[in-house]
C-alpha cells in the first residue's frame, strides 16, 4: 500500500493511500478557507482513480470552518460514488451537529469498517 503525502495551504496535511477498492485520505490539521481548495483537488484526484468510495479520515482535523463544510457538501454531491467520513474529530462533529449536516454523510468509526466498503 503506497502513501502519498501532500501539505496543503493553512497547514492541512493530506495523506492518500489505496485500500482495495477504497481510497483513504488522512487529514491532519485545519480544514478552512485556506486548505479547502487543496482538499477539493485531492478528493477529485482520488475519485478520478476509480475507487468504489473515498474515505476522509478526519480524526486529525482540529478545526472546520464554513468553507470546509461547503467543500465537503460539494464533494459529496459531485462524487457520484460514496464519500465517507471516518472517525470525525470532536471539532468536526460539533460543526456538523450545529449545522444539522451530520446525517448527510456516511460515517464509519475505525479502519476495520473499511472492509464493509469493499463490497
Amino acid at each position: 500500500m503506497s502513501r502519498d503525502v501532500q501539505q496543503a495551504a493553512g497547514g492541512l496535511r493530506i495523506t492518500r493511500h489505496r485500500d482495495g477498492a477504497v481510497t483513504v485520505l488522512q487529514l491532519d490539521g485545519e480544514l478552512d478557507i485556506e486548505s479547502a481548495p487543496e482538499l477539493r483537488a485531492a478528493i477529485a484526484r482520488a475519485f478520478d482513480a476509480g475507487p468504489r468510495a473515498v474515505v476522509l479520515n478526519m480524526a486529525g482535523v482540529g478545526f472546520l470552518d464554513s468553507t470546509g463544510v461547503r467543500m465537503l457538501l460539494e464533494a459529496r454531491s459531485l462524487a457520484g460514488r460514496e464519500l465517507v467520513l471516518m472517525a470525525p474529530s470532536r471539532a468536526v462533529i460539533r460543526v456538523l451537529d450545529l449545522t444539522c449536516l451530520r446525517g448527510r454523510f456516511a460515517d464509519i468509526d475505525a479502519d476495520a469498517d473499511l472492509a464493509t466498503l469493499q463490497r
